[in-house]
């Protein structure tokens, strides 16, 4: 793709960190995936491409004007277990008055992020959009995989799982799901997304009405039509357009304070649809979370 002369992140990016709307950061980390590899390149590549953004959302709305920061890519080492607490440290840096928003790395990167963000704002809720909840103590040979990424970012952080909303999910562990239960959890299925997208978003919207919202966002909560570039394709997902409704619907009803999108892989990728894909729904998020919504 030819990119000449063209900015990253739409020519917005440049502003000074203290003084930013969007702070972006990379987390190049795959360790925890055990299928395929490859989402360590993302923030690279997504960065790359974001390039070839207009700085105007679907509905018109000129960003010029709207401060970005990226601070580049953090070092997440061979072992997020080890290093998660060293990356949350700097993401916790992050002015409060800034939106933090986080290129992964596969999901296990959120640990660092949601370590962070707890840091920042104590009494913010999670809305984790994936077609998996990843809330296994031990999966696929380890406590540290992408099947324990949320598991573990509520350990670290202490926050109540009562204060997480899973939407799109639709591939559980049975673990999982007694956890789901036993919890407070609030899961909106795939197939209630699609079966009524109203109600569905009433009740996401109703849980996180007036709170403050960290966005999770794992890119294989979308079906692989819309996304073929992840580490584990999951039949049966949201469409773009959908995942794009649902966010607008959250984010009106909510004060954002950050996004972080996950598990794009670029080797796997067609024709670069996921890493656009996933750029639409940053560019998206800011639109809706600018003008004072934080």
């Amino acid at each position: 793709m030819n990119l000449d002369g063209l900015k990253p992140w739409g020519g917005l990016a440049g502003a000074a960190f203290d003084s930013a709307d969007m702070v972006v950061a990379g987390i190049p980390y795959d360790g925890s995936a055990v299928y395929r590899k490859g989402a360590a390149l993302a923030p690279e590549r997504i960065r790359s491409l974001s390039a070839a953004m207009p700085p105007v959302t679907e509905d018109g709305q000129v960003l010029q004007g709207l401060r970005v920061h990226d601070m580049g890519d953090l070092d997440a080492g061979v072992d997020i277990s080890e290093s998660w607490m060293r990356v949350a440290e700097r993401l916790a840096a992050v002015p409060l008055s800034s939106l933090l928003t986080v290129l992964g790395g596969d999901h296990c990167t959120a640990i660092a992020t949601i370590a962070a963000q707890a840091r920042r704002h104590p009494d913010m809720q999670i809305l984790w959009v994936d077609a998996h909840p990843d809330l296994c103590d031990f999966s696929r040979g380890g406590r540290w995989t992408c099947g324990c990424a949320m598991r573990r970012a509520l350990e670290v952080s202490a926050i109540d799982p009562a204060r997480v909303v899973i939407a799109g999910g639709r591939d559980y562990d049975p673990e999982e799901v007694e956890f789901i239960r036993a919890t407070g959890i609030l899961l909106v299925s795939a197939r209630e997304l699609a079966a009524n997208p109203a109600a569905a978003a009433q009740a996401i919207g109703d849980r996180l009405a007036g709170k403050k919202v960290h966005v999770s966002f794992d890119i294989d909560v979308l079906d692989p039509a819309f996304a073929p570039g992840t580490e584990i394709p999951s039949a049966g997902g949201m469409s773009t357009r959908q995942a794009l409704d649902l966010l607008t619907a959250v984010v009106s009803r909510s004060s954002p304070v950050g996004f972080d999108i996950v598990e794009v892989s670029p080797p796997f990728d067609n024709g670069e649809i996921t890493s656009f894909a996933a750029l639409k729904l940053i560019f998206e998020f800011w639109g809706m979370s600018w003008n004072g919504k934080r």
